[in-house]
Order: C-alpha cells, then structure tokens, then sequence
C-alpha cells in the first residue's frame, strides 16, 4: 500500500493543514524551550517513523542503517553531546531485533530464524554467559557490570545472532563489505584534512578540555584519528578494514570493483600511517602473512612474502625514512627497549601479583576510566590496561582470559579449516579468507589496544567472525548458481546446433 497516496485520499485538506500548524507550532516550541536538537528530533519524528516502518518489513535496510550509524557515531558524539554512543547503538540494536521478530511471524519471509543456527551463535552465548555469572564476583559491582557488559559480551552475542539472520546471501555480505569501503574512505578523507587543514572546535575541545591531547599532540607529531574514538582505535580498525579490501581486490569479479577495493586500501594504509599508532602495524603483517599461508597460489604467496619481508627488513634493519616521525614510530614496534613498551610490560608484572588471588577477576567495568566513579580497587586505579587481552583479564580473571582466548582461535581455527578444505567457489573463498586475515590482524594488534570492544571496529568485527561461519552456505549458493548458469549455456549450445 502507498502510505502517501493513503493519506491523501483519506484525509481533507482543513485536518492537514491543521496538523501542519500543530506540528510547526511543536517544532518552534521544542526549538525555543529545549534547544535545536529537540526541534529537528521533532520534526524528523514523522520520517523516522515511515522508516521503521519500512525496515520492519525489510530488516537488511535496518541493518545496513545499524552499520552505517556504528562507524559515525563516537565522531557525532563530539559535536552532539547528548548523543551517548552506547545507548544509541543499542536502540538501533533493539530496532533491528524487533523488526526479526516480526519476520519470525511472517510466513513468506526470507529472512528466518529456523535455520539461522550456526556453532558461532552457541560460542558467542557461552561467553556472555560466563559474562552473566560475573554479576556473583563479589569483587564487581553491578552497576559497573550493566554499564561495560555490553561492550565485552553482550554486542558479540547480538551482532553474531542478527547477521546470521540477515546476511544469508552473499550478495548481501558483498554489499556490506562494499558500504565498509566507501565508509572507510571517508575515514581517511577526515583524517587527511585534519592533517592538512587543523581539528575544528569540537575535536580541540576534546584535545585540551578533555585530556585527549595527552596521547594525541606529542613529541613526535600530531596523532589523527578521524571519526574514531582516537587515534589507536583508528589505526588499527583502519589498517583492518585495509588488509580486507586488498585481499578482497585480489579475488572479486568485476574489474570495476577491484579498482575500488585497491583505491581503498591504498587510502587505509595511509589513514594508518598518520594514526601514529604502532600497534596497527601489526595487521597487515600478521594478514599478509595468513594470506601467504591460504592462497594456495604460488604467485600470490610469493607475492605477499617478498612484501612482507621488504617491509620488515626496511623498519626493523635500517634507518632510512628517519626523518618522518610515523616512520619512526612504525620502526619502534620492532624495539623491545621502547620506552612505552618497557612501562606496559612493568605495568603488567604489577598487575600479575594483584590478579594471582582473583581467578575471576576484579569484575566486569572494574578496570575502565569511568570504574574511578565506583571506587573500585585502588591498586587498578592508576594503571592502565593498555591491551584488549589485559582488560579482559583483569576483568574477568584468568578464567575468563583462557575462556576469551580459546574461543578467538577457535573461530580462526574453523575459517582456516573451511578455507583450505571446504570452500571450492574461488571468489566466496577469497572474501572469506579476507575477512579471515583482517581477523587475525587485529587480534595480534589487541595485544596493545583495547579495540575489540570499541565502535566501530567491535561491529564490524563480530559481523566479519560470522559472515566466515557463514561461508560455507555462501559456497554452496554460488555453486548452484554457477552450475545452473553452466547448464543454462549448455541448453543453449545444444539448441544452436539443432537449429544449425
């Protein structure tokens, strides 16, 4: 049904106009009394309204929303301060449920619960259920539990569960990966003005008022960060994103999609280097150096090799480029005297003698800045996680690290058994061992960032592990359509010669 035309046959003119008063009339009001913010809450209720309406009767549009919002969202919160990224991305999250579960009743629907099931869903539930059993750590608090939990368990679990829902199709994970390019590209595009034309207010507001100058305006240059939360979280999501679309530019069809995928990691790579982050240096090694291993195409695997070991050798036995800070800074990821390094190894020594007697941890949110509000340990208060793995560690103990650790390469150990035995379709598996290498990447550069629960990198990470699980359906897809196809053409040889 035409919802406008609907509206226009069945409704006279005098209500109209006088519902456009009323609606004028709220928008000034809400405008002068509450603010700009209010005003166009308002007046865009109406259109937010249609669009729900819309994505409850196709969910992929609520979920290419979702994504698009996730990578944007932190950067609109320094402009708009009531925007909580936290709290939005979890009414998106809870939009894009309910409009599966009004699938879940729809009887034509193609995007079903039955048979949604993948081994990932049940590993992702195991560890928010070891999460949920921190609530009886007498060590936590439950308020820092409700504030944190989502960020290291919760959005794992619902982001595994909606994309096994909703990207069953490969076309629909080629259009996501698309989407991540062309939002990847602007990321840079943002860093590289800040670079070349200055932060604008907002940005140098959270510089020098909230303390991001700190890590950001330091001796060897200005760290950009784009619309990340700073400058580690973008250089390593980057150099993610990056590696993806060089492997993906290697296996894709069409021509024109390859120029796209290579412009693009060629602009992340960039973004990467004016992070001034070391520790995302380590993704396109640790990727590159998977994809040698997967290819199982000698001129691919030589290629990858001889780059990596180039590179290496450039950073690790020579001086040249010293005289460019983030060439300095990427050289000093191979220095195990680093300042920076040595001071997150002793703070790690430190923090072994306090973990030693909480096998549990101290707590989920126990560890964080925000943590200094609930009076939590003093002995965590001034020392920094500086690491994925140690957070999750202090947070949950040495229980919950084994837990988290097993089931990262649990799920790198599945993708590469399906990409080296299973998956026959070239270009399926090619994307699959992309998002695979880009996996691997960042859980080597989670050693020294806290980034898998961070927007955007933590989305579209968790999407990334089930779109590989999901691989195998992807597989079988293609190679009914190819076979198809192939009959199709064989059909209409035979029918030619018959004519002839």
């Amino acid at each position: 049904m035409n919802a406008g035309r609907y509206i226009v046959e069945n409704l006279n003119r005098p209500l109209i106009y006088t519902l456009l008063i009323i609606c004028v009339g709220a928008i000034t009001y809400a405008t002068i009394n509450f603010g700009y913010i209010a005003g166009l809450g308002i007046a865009f209720a109406p259109v937010f309204v249609l669009y729900l309406m819309y994505i409850v009767d196709k969910p992929i549009w609520g979920f290419v929303t979702m994504f698009v919002i996730n990578y944007y969202i932190s950067g609109a919160s320094r402009y708009v301060k009531v925007i909580s990224p936290g709290i939005f991305m979890d009414l998106i999250l809870l939009v894009t449920l309910v409009s599966l579960v009004f699938q879940f009743f729809k009887s034509n629907s193609k995007y079903k619960w039955r048979g949604s099931y993948n081994s990932l869903i049940l590993i992702a539930f195991v560890w928010l259920f070891y999460c949920f059993l921190q609530l009886l750590n007498p060590e936590g608090l439950i308020v820092a539990w409700f504030t944190a939990v989502r960020s290291i368990g919760l959005y794992f679990f619902l982001l595994v569960l909606i994309s096994s829902i909703l990207l069953k199709e490969f076309k629909d994970l080629k259009m996501i990966i698309f989407i991540w390019g062309i939002l990847a590209i602007t990321a840079v595009i943002k860093a590289f003005i800040q670079k070349v034309y200055g932060f604008d207010a907002a940005e140098m507001y959270w510089l020098y008022v909230e303390g991001g100058a700190r890590t950001h305006i330091i001796y060897s240059g200005n760290r950009y960060f784009s619309f990340f939360t700073d400058a580690a979280n973008f250089g390593s999501g980057i150099a993610f994103s990056g590696v993806v679309f060089a492997i993906t530019a290697i296996y894709i069809k069409p021509l024109w999609q390859k120029i796209f995928y290579v412009l693009a990691f060629v602009a992340c790579m960039y973004g990467m280097v004016i992070s001034g982050t070391r520790g995302s240096v380590a993704v396109p090694f640790v990727g590159f150096a998977l994809l040698a291993f997967l290819s199982k195409d000698l001129r691919v695997m030589a290629l990858t090799t001889f780059m990596i070991l180039v590179v290496f050798v450039f950073l690790r036995y020579t001086n040249y480029g010293n005289g460019n800070s983030y060439i300095r800074r990427m050289r000093s990821v191979f220095n195990t005297e680093d300042a920076s390094f040595r001071v997150r190894i002793e703070n790690q020594r430190r923090l072994r003698v306090f973990m030693k007697e909480r096998p549990f941890g101290a707590g989920i949110g126990m560890s964080r800045k925000q943590a200094k509000s609930y009076n939590p340990n003093e002995y965590l208060m001034d020392k920094p996680n500086d690491s994925w793995y140690v957070l999750v560690w202090v947070e949950t103990g040495i229980v919950g690290l084994i837990l988290h650790i097993t089931i990262l390469l649990s799920i790198l150990g599945y993708g590469i058994y399906i990409v080296l035995f299973k998956l026959r379709n070239r270009e399926v598996r090619g994307v699959t061992t992309a998002l695979l290498c880009g996996i691997a990447g960042l859980y080597v550069a989670s050693y020294s960032i806290e980034i898998m629960g961070q927007f955007p990198t933590a989305f579209i990470l968790y999407i990334a592990m089930t779109a590989v699980f999901l691989s195998p359906s992807y597989d079988r897809e293609s190679n009914l359509i190819q076979g198809a196809g192939e009959k199709e053409n064989e059909q209409t040889y035979h029918y030619y010669e018959l004519e002839t």
